[in-house]
């Protein structure tokens, strides 16, 4: 490595910091082709006696989405076949910023979904499960019962939609009698977000 990296050097995500010949990669840390790289914003921790390097982080407790995290965003983009959602809050916390997540219709439901439209509308707050954060892209899923659009407003006029029955998934506006469906989770409408 033609730069030798120190106990205490500052890192940020994605910083070259070793390879797998002259260490063994621990916690903060990722491998991409035999080299170790930065995980997170932080510091360098050499073990010179067990060859482990790591970054410890500059802070801890940051609410950032992980894989088995259930998640809740809105829809800000809907394309053929994938919804983009703007992540605003991870379980309990909420985020001041935000990430991006990615549903495909593939992980809409467990019964066959023709087409996303029919079960998501931008503008919905949808509860979701991170399943997986390949290329550091979040791909969430919304099957299960209490995943799914929590809230959603008519295409129409905006108005609040209400859930027709709790076997359907029909909703209807009580302003304007649209209705529409969605891939709602099984506390639609009950404020608990």
């Amino acid at each position: 490595m033609s730069e030798t990296r120190r106990s205490g050097q500052f890192v940020v995500p994605g910083e070259r910091i070793g390879v797998i010949e002259e260490f063994i990669p621990d916690s903060g840390t990722y491998v991409e082709n035999g080299v170790i790289y930065s995980k997170n914003v932080g510091y360098i921790l050499v073990d010179s006696v067990n060859r482990k390097i790591s970054v410890y982080p500059l802070a801890r407790g940051l609410c950032v989405p992980r894989v088995g995290s259930i998640v809740i965003g809105h829809v800000f983009s809907i394309q053929s076949s994938m919804a983009f959602i703007r992540i605003v809050k991870v379980g309990k916390k909420f985020l001041s910023g935000f990430f991006t997540g990615v549903l495909h219709v593939s992980d809409v439901d467990v019964k066959y979904t023709k087409d996303i439209y029919s079960a998501l509308k931008v503008g919905d707050l949808v509860r979701a499960k991170v399943i997986s954060d390949v290329n550091r892209m979040f791909h969430l899923t919304t099957k299960g019962e209490k995943l799914g659009v929590i809230l959603a407003l008519c295409s129409k006029c905006g108005g609040t939609l209400i859930l027709k029955s709790k076997r359907s998934k029909g909703l209807y506006c009580s302003v304007c009698g649209n209705t529409e469906t969605r891939k709602i989770a099984s506390d639609y409408g009950s404020g608990s977000i």
